[in-house]
Order: structure tokens, then sequence, then C-alpha cells
């Protein structure tokens, strides 16, 4: 019974130095991937996690002193595999959309690691009669259950939206079929075709009818360009009586949470709570974001989609449309 015990004992130990050298490498990455995330929630999800991140390294030392041990490391090669995957897929040619899931989908076989090595540590610990390492084990188990709850929701609104980009500009690009127009007049196709060779006509105007001031929003879909200009974003907003908001419950004491504009009677409008321009502004700008918005639909309809991304994103080269 003694020896089973001892073989126990070391078998957590093992385990501890395995999660120990895990939880350091994915702190060294975590910045990488929230810089690389094109998506507002989704950096923000990684920041925040790099810091429950380094509590959990000192959670496991705290585990290490209880036990009287010196908190050392043993070679992660699973989180290893893992992160490198990541690496990969940062380095990858992939619309923003289709970039942002493809990281969802390597940090969430991150958590899955991770939940099993320490729900696995909290069993032995159980067993051994540690119950103050199992308490807190349980605790970092509860971390990585509920940040891979949040990369889950946060994956189906990219992909989501992915698809609403993709399917305006695959029908903004068919000609029309059987000789209809679907719903063109003359005069827009000929603003259209202005347009195309590099004209000013086809380009929207402001209020005060004043051209050129989208930098580059073509007439319908996405803005080729994303907005990082306040007046530019408000007048867009305002057109389409949409008001600036935080979404509720996601931020912290001193912080008005993730940004949204709120068009009213829309989906989604009771998570919303209506703020000022001037923090809604000062936030956007701390947190160096960029506005992609849709002029009209394929259909010629003003179009609400808006998406919010880091400037860092917008900046890349554009690459080539998911398919």
């Amino acid at each position: 019974m003694a020896k089973q015990m001892e073989g126990l004992q070391q078998l957590l130990v093992d385990n501890l130095q395995d999660l120990y050298d895990a939880e350091k490498q994915l702190v060294r990455a975590l910045p990488k991937l929230a810089k690389t995330a094109s998506d507002e929630e989704l950096s923000k999800a990684f920041q925040e996690h790099l810091e429950v991140t380094k509590g959990q390294v000192q959670r496991l030392e705290q585990i290490f002193e209880g036990m009287e041990m010196r908190a050392k490391s043993k070679p992660c090669a699973a989180m290893k595999g893992l992160v490198e995957e990541a690496q990969e897929m940062m380095q990858e040619d992939h619309a923003e959309p289709v970039l942002d899931a493809g990281l969802i989908g390597c940090a969430r076989r991150v958590e899955h690691y991770e939940m099993s090595g320490y729900e696995s540590a909290r069993a032995i610990a159980m067993q051994l009669g540690l119950k103050e390492a199992a308490q807190l084990l349980q605790e970092t188990m509860r971390e990585e259950v509920e940040a891979d709850k949040l990369l889950g929701q946060i994956a189906k609104r990219v992909l989501k939206e992915g698809a609403s980009m993709q399917s305006a500009s695959e029908e903004e690009e068919q000609p029309a079929r059987g000789g209809r127009s679907q719903g063109k007049s003359k005069s827009a196709k000929s603003s259209a075709g202005a347009q195309a060779k590099g004209g000013s006509r086809g380009r929207s105007q402001g209020r005060s009818g004043t051209q050129g001031k989208s930098q580059g929003r073509g007439k319908s879909g996405a803005s080729a360009e994303p907005l990082t200009d306040h007046e530019q974003i408000r007048q867009w907003a305002e057109e389409r009586n949409g008001v600036p908001s935080c979404v509720r419950g996601t931020g912290e004491e001193g912080d008005i949470g993730m940004l949204r504009l709120n068009f009213p009677g829309y989906s989604g409008e009771d998570s919303l709570q209506e703020i000022s321009w001037d923090d809604w502004f000062e936030k956007f700008d701390e947190r160096n974001l960029a506005l992609i918005v849709q002029e009209k639909t394929a259909r010629g309809q003003k179009s609400n989609f808006n998406k919010l991304i880091t400037r860092e994103a917008a900046a890349r080269p554009k690459t080539r449309t998911a398919s």
C-alpha cells in the first residue's frame, strides 16, 4: 500500500511539472495570438487569458510549496506541439475571419488538453488526501472550462460574420441572370461603371454632399479600407440610426467592456447598453481598433453590417477571400 501511494505521489509530481511547463509555454504564446487575431473580442480574450494563465502558474507554485517541493518544469511535448500548430496557423495565408477561426481552434485544443491534465492531477491529489492542492487544481480547471466556453461563443460569431461578408461579396460579383436587373437602375449601373474606371460618381456622399470621405468604401460590400476616422464612423452609424454601445457584463471595474454599434430592433439589443460617442471613441482608440463596414447589401439595400478589428489586422496585406 505504501509503495502504491509512493507511486501516486510521483505520478502527481510528474503531472504538476508537465502542467507547469505547459502553462509557461502558453504565457509566451498568448501575446502572439492576441496580436495576430483581427477580431476585437478574440484579441481581448487572449490578452485576458494571459493574465489568468500567469495566475495559474503561481497556483502551481503554491501547490509545489504546499508539498514542500521546489517548483520545477518537466518538458511538455504535447503543449510544444500545440503551440507549434498555432504558430503555423498564424503564418497561413487566410482571410481574417478564417484566420481567427483557425486560431480559436488551436486555442480550444490547448484548453481541452489542459482540462484533462488538471482533472487527472486533481483526482490523484484527492486520492492522496491533498485537499488544498485538489481545490487549487479544481479552480484552474474551472477557469479553463470558462475560457473554452468563451472561445466557442466567439467562434460561432466569427464564422457567422465571415459567412455574411463572403455571401455579400459573392452576390455582388455575380452578373444579373436572364436579363433581370436585380433591382439596379440604369443610373446605378452607370455610376458603378464610372467608379470602376476610376471616376468619382460611384463614391458615397456624406450628408453635406462632400465626396471621397469614406476611405475607399465602395457603393456596396465591405469597405476596402477599414474606418478609423471618428466622423466617418459616426456618420455611417447615424445614417442607420445606430448608437454607440457596449456589451453588458463584459467590462471590469473602470472599463466599459466590449464595444458595439446598436441598431434598434435587431437581435441582441437587450444585451447592449448605450454609451456616449466620446466614451466609445476613447476606447476605440485606446484599443487600437478599426471598423469594417458595408454600405449596401447585394440587393442595394442599406446595410448595417459592421465588424471591429485591430488596426494591426487592418494594416496587414489583404489575402485571398475565404472559399
